[in-house]
């Protein structure tokens, strides 16, 4: 086995074996959390944006995961706005990071679909983003990265960042709420109306995006 996969099993080993002998299963409990958002709102809520705000800087995936669990813990309208704010400055530190640190090795990684993009820019500008945004093509975090390679400047990626987000975190917030109130792992404590209602919502939100885009873009055209 080549070195670096045999490093790679025993961090993992290492990882489990941690996890399993500290009771690391007690931090999987969605309950301690809504308790402690109760008991320490603001504490609670500085951390976690922290955490996504970091994570989403160092363009980790962790965007989806991270937008339902502020729904479970903080409910769908903090969670919402926390998220939101959390992704769109945290987009833009690593647009930065692309412009000031990596612009060779992200231009060398992902020169097909910068060439893309690049075209999109300047047929739709801002638009185009958007669009991105609100129909996820390609991974948040990866945007972000060849973002930074355009001549978008950052004003407008924060604001089709913000716009292009907001319809999605929203509805990733309250699926999360709607997880959160789950009480027992039955068919009834499972399916209620509101999961049943949010699990729509995800299923559906793609073709009506697509159908929102296709007007807007003709709107623009007949302009």
């Amino acid at each position: 086995m080549p070195l670096k996969k045999l490093a790679l099993v025993l961090l993992i080993i290492s990882i489990i074996t941690l996890y399993l002998v500290g009771g690391g299963e007690r931090y999987l409990d969605i309950k301690m959390y809504q308790e402690l958002f109760k008991s320490s709102p603001v504490a609670t809520a500085v951390t976690f944006f922290a955490v996504f705000f970091v994570g989403t800087s160092c363009s980790l995936p962790v965007t989806g995961v991270l937008t339902v669990t502020g729904g479970i813990v903080f409910g769908p309208l903090t969670g919402f706005f926390i998220s939101l704010v959390a992704v769109t400055l945290g987009g833009t530190v690593a647009l930065y990071s692309t412009r000031l640190l990596f612009h060779d090795l992200v231009r060398r990684r992902f020169t097909p679909q910068i060439d893309v993009i690049n075209k999109g820019i300047e047929k739709e500008g801002a638009f185009y983003l958007f669009g991105l945004r609100m129909i996820p093509v390609i991974p948040f975090w990866l945007l972000n990265l060849l973002m930074g390679l355009t001549s978008i400047s950052v004003p407008v990626f924060m604001l089709a960042t913000l716009c292009g987000m907001l319809p999605v975190m929203l509805i990733l917030t309250y699926t999360g709420s709607e997880l959160g109130q789950i009480e027992s792992f039955s068919l009834a404590g499972v399916f209620t109306p509101g999961l049943m209602l949010a699990l729509s919502l995800l299923a559906t939100f793609p073709f009506l995006a697509r159908a929102l885009l296709k007007a807007l873009r003709k709107r623009e055209i007949k302009q």
